[in-house]
């Protein structure tokens, strides 16, 4: 899949303008989610590489040092951002895995049809769990649910499942707008959807990336 998202000026009908506006927006909050993900996991990849030290200096029997205290409660509440920062972006940019044996053979507004289809499953799926993750980050909130070992604050992990879902949603919604124009009429050109592509495609895009310097 491929994100084909051109330039507003570059787009003939209005609704294609306004989707090509309402992409680029969300993409914004996306690529910043995306980087705060990877950040998350890199911190959560130096306290682990920390955490192997302190092991190791205990072992060699420098008694001052030992594993730290609460390195499982760290991780646990740092997995949030393995699971749900990055989930819009990959969305956009259609990397989910995808059972494409029957969508794959399929063109014109056939093809956009069975998007929709597809989009409007998700949005059914994200819009039940939406309100279940919202009551479970408000029990948090009220029982006040903390981790064992250092107690910390579990809320705010349980706050960015309804979050993330609510950005996830406005992503397909645009998603489904998108598709439901190219399903009205299959001539106009592809913005605010991924694109699938070819296995010959992809491997003539790889074949070009690998011999750019």
């Amino acid at each position: 899949m491929d994100d084909q998202t051109p330039e507003p000026a570059d787009v003939d009908d209005a609704l294609g303008k306004r989707l090509v506006s309402a992409d680029r927006l969300l993409s914004h909050v996306e690529d910043a989610l995306n980087m705060l993900s990877g950040l998350m996991i890199f911190g959560l990849m130096f306290l682990g590489m920390v955490q192997i030290v302190l092991r190791t200096l205990a072992r060699m029997g420098f008694e001052s040092f030992g594993p730290m205290f609460g390195y499982i409660d760290y991780v646990e509440l740092g997995m949030i951002a393995f699971a749900l920062f990055s989930i819009s972006q990959v969305q956009r940019l259609g990397g989910h895995v995808r059972m494409e044996i029957v969508v794959g053979h399929l063109k014109g507004a056939v093809l956009w049809a069975a998007e929709v289809v597809g989009v409007l499953v998700q949005i059914f799926i994200v819009a039940v769990l939406i309100p279940y993750s919202w009551s479970h980050f408000m029990r948090s909130w009220t029982f006040g649910d903390s981790t064992i070992d250092i107690e910390l604050s579990v809320w705010p992990a349980k706050l960015v499942v309804p979050v993330m879902l609510s950005i996830l949603m406005l992503r397909l919604i645009i998603q489904a707008v998108g598709y439901s124009r190219l399903m009205m009429n299959p001539s106009l050109q592809p913005v605010a959807v991924p694109v699938m592509k070819s296995v010959e495609q992809q491997a003539e895009e790889e074949i070009k990336g690998a011999q750019t310097p």
